[in-house]
């Protein structure tokens, strides 16, 4: 795969980029014309309301001013991973600023804060390090990384034009050489079953994963599979590889192109509505079927508590 080093400049050529600080890439503006991505697609599913609120196309979108544990976790392995040095986007949190012992609502210790974060670092504590230390060790160990699984091109930006004429983008964790087999590295809580599954349908990674592809496809990539490697964030520190399905990826495609569809309307009419804005009226609400028939159990059976 031949990779283009970004200059610093909006992107015009669509093509596979190395070089795109995580914070910039995320910008609509990267290139020339507006660019989407999957992040902004998968917070379409709550409503265009809460996408544009949250996005860079809202002139009055502010970052967070905070920063999640999980976050800055998860960066610090993945950079790790990408062979890039600690500093790359991450900082150790200092035993003092200003001469002053860590006290979170300090205004020095603010101050340091707000100015990790306007530079795009992630902080991470000593604490945190060392359990970076056991995830990274565990992943060292696992079967298919010392196999290889993460031996392709790390963090490669893929940027295309879609057949709306509008710039998407998409940046796989690990771009294959030349097998088309995707993987992208996630940190979890736990890699039990039902506990991955519920992740994938809470942070919508069937979308991610079918952007990948398609970026892929439109870059004329090879695309073949896309596996998630997941490594939880506290010991034992274990690790998963899970492969999607075809059917599933093609529901990844389906949602990404109902999301295009409506970015693309809400985008050129400047209106972004919320869930309820379509209705003028009440609208009937449903409980759900679990839980409708724990209700229907207990009333037959005259149970105590619910089944």
């Amino acid at each position: 795969m031949q990779s283009i080093q970004w200059d610093g400049n909006q992107i015009a050529t669509p093509g596979a980029y190395r070089g795109i600080p995580l914070a910039v890439y995320h910008r609509p503006d990267l290139c020339v014309e507006v660019s989407t991505s999957s992040s902004f697609y998968r917070n379409l599913n709550k409503s265009p309301a809460h996408a544009f609120e949250r996005s860079r196309f809202n002139p009055a979108h502010v970052d967070d001013a905070e920063q999640s544990e999980s976050m800055a976790l998860g960066r610090f392995v993945h950079a790790a991973v990408a062979g890039e040095p600690f500093d790359h986007d991450c900082v150790l949190r200092p035993a003092t600023v200003g001469g002053v012992a860590y006290q979170g609502n300090r205004k020095e210790w603010r101050d340091w804060k707000a100015a990790q974060i306007a530079a795009g670092k992630y902080i991470m504590t000593p604490e945190m390090v060392e359990r970076a230390k056991g995830m990274i060790v565990a992943l060292g160990k696992f079967p298919l990384v010392q196999q290889g699984i993460l031996g392709g091109a790390p963090e490669r930006s893929l940027i295309w034009r879609n057949k709306y004429g509008f710039f998407e983008k998409a940046r796989p964790d690990d771009t294959p050489n030349d097998s088309g087999d995707f993987v992208d590295l996630k940190t979890t809580k736990s890699v039990a079953w039902r506990d991955l599954q519920k992740a994938i349908v809470e942070y919508g990674y069937v979308q991610q994963a079918a952007l990948v592809m398609e970026g892929a496809t439109a870059l004329g990539l090879p695309a073949t599979s896309f596996t998630f490697l997941f490594v939880e964030s506290n010991a034992p520190f274990c690790v998963r590889a899970v492969t999607m399905k075809d059917e599933d990826i093609a529901r990844g495609h389906a949602l990404n192109e109902l999301a295009r569809k409506t970015f693309l309307q809400c985008y050129q009419s400047k209106h972004w509505p919320g869930p309820g804005d379509d209705h003028a009226d009440a609208e009937y609400i449903d409980l759900p079927d679990w839980y409708r028939k724990s209700v229907d159990d207990r009333v037959k059976f005259a149970l105590r508590e619910n089944p």
